[in-house]
């Protein structure tokens, strides 16, 4: 699906989508919990479709009724019991005589959570040693939060090379909520938020959480320092734009919303540094470089190097048609750019963007945005 962007957002009020890795987790949670558990969302993107039909094929009944997701847990032996499903979603890495896991603080955050979920319910207790900082760790907190919901305890210890001991005991029983509502998504809120500081007159996302483990709330902060005006009130925050200047971003802990601060720094006046992010560049199926070409069509002045991105801010930009790299985060990116083109905007396969966010364009158009399909 080629679609072309008419008009840019207006502003207005848009209510946030469910965090799809907190649904992740209280999905897995709930697979190998003690009975049913019913977890309160209204989205089916495409990522937690994968996920249901992997804890399905391990034995779980999941059901979607327009309101949530009732999961049945998966029936095995209590020695075993979801081992496979958890290793499955969230790799796993080899444990030594000792019962302990060390990992090096740079290994993905995956294996970590993998093991997080499987050493509970086994026989006995075990540790998980990352020696040095844990990269992307706020994935790794909503992991331990939404163990703890489901009655699962991890001790942590810090260590002086900045890493941390995770001490799990063995023949923990999952227990269910009953009912459980994850907070809104601040990658996808992230998109709406940067398209109301270059363009419009302003955005309010509600349903978000400003004291969530998701990294990507660092979004606000990031757009104030650039000269944003932001707003928290209760559930919601509101941005409008304002004079904007370059800034330099540590994207070690924020990867997924490199795109949408780099449509930002696109629009700022100055040269903006995004670093840290060289794992982006390597692992996350190329985001710098899928970034870097497609503003570059747009007209942006962007270099990538091996830590990240440089992007010297313009007035405006040019427009034009990209590429969607079959990515949910480029389509967005490419979206709210067009606020600062001055041709139209044309985003090649762009019902990708339903991965995660199947709604995306149906909200563009709430907004005031004007999308020919």
């Amino acid at each position: 699906m080629k679609v072309g962007v008419v008009k840019p957002i207006r502003g207005g009020i848009i209510n946030a989508t469910a965090s799809i890795a907190l649904i992740q987790r209280a999905l897995m949670c709930a697979a190998l919990s003690d009975d049913t558990t019913f977890i309160k969302c209204n989205e089916r993107p495409d990522e937690i479709t994968a996920t249901i039909e992997s804890l399905k094929a391990q034995g779980a009944k999941i059901r979607y009724d327009g309101m949530g997701y009732q999961v049945e847990p998966i029936k095995l032996p209590e020695s075993g019991r979801g081992f496979a499903a958890a290793a499955a979603m969230h790799g796993f890495a080899g444990q030594n005589k000792r019962g302990e896991y060390w990992l090096p603080g740079n290994v993905a955050y995956q294996t970590i959570g993998g093991l997080l979920f499987t050493i509970p319910i086994q026989s006995a207790a075990s540790k998980i040693v990352v020696e040095g900082k844990a990269e992307y760790k706020p994935y790794i907190d909503m992991t331990l939060d939404t163990l703890e919901i489901f009655g699962i305890k991890v001790e942590q210890e810090q260590r002086s090379d900045g890493g941390i001991v995770y001490k799990i005991a063995g023949g923990q029983i999952y227990k269910t909520p009953g009912t459980i509502e994850v907070d809104g998504d601040w990658t996808n809120s992230a998109f709406w938020l940067c398209a109301a500081a270059i363009s419009g007159e302003g955005i309010i996302c509600s349903d978000v959480n400003r004291y969530s483990r998701q990294g990507d709330k660092e979004v606000v902060n990031i757009l104030e320092r650039f000269g944003a005006v932001t707003a928290y009130k209760g559930d919601s925050v509101a941005v409008r734009r304002a004079r904007l200047r370059s800034i330099r971003i540590d994207a070690a802990e924020t990867p997924d919303i490199i795109p949408a601060l780099a449509a930002v720094a696109s629009a700022a006046e100055g040269k903006t540094v995004i670093y840290n992010a060289g794992r982006v560049g390597l692992f996350e199926n190329g985001m710098l470089k899928k970034t870097t070409d497609t503003l570059t069509v747009l007209g942006a002045d962007i270099v990538m190097n091996l830590d990240g991105l440089d992007i010297q801010g313009k007035q405006h930009l040019r427009g034009g048609t990209v590429s969607s790299f079959d990515d949910p985060r480029i389509i967005m990116m490419t979206a709210i750019a067009a606020g600062v083109c001055e041709d139209t905007v044309a985003i090649n396969d762009a019902n990708a963007v339903s991965k995660v966010y199947p709604d995306f364009f149906d909200d563009f158009e709430k907004l005031g945005g004007i999308i020919q399909k």
